[in-house]
């Protein structure tokens, strides 16, 4: 790998994709914060992030859950 930074082998899009996918894992990451404080937001009666302190294993697996497919949604409106 170091041999094709020092040779400047690599091809001429490198840069444009590497930035490009800088920019959509940060998106990715905002979409997932955002989504996760929007079910916060709409669920005032769970205390999630106490459940989550006190160790609430069925409100973790539901997070999990938000969280994948918030995920799998922003990779397919990404790609």
């Amino acid at each position: 790998m170091l041999s094709l930074l020092a040779d400047g082998m690599l091809p001429p899009n490198f840069w444009a994709g590497a930035v490009g996918s800088l920019i959509f894992g940060v998106l990715g990451i905002v979409l997932l914060v955002l989504g996760y404080w929007l079910f916060d937001l709409i669920t005032p009666k769970i205390d999630v992030s106490g459940e989550l302190t006190k160790g609430n294993t069925a409100v973790a697996i539901v997070i999990g859950a938000l969280l994948l497919g918030i995920a799998y949604i922003a990779a397919n409106v990404v790609h």
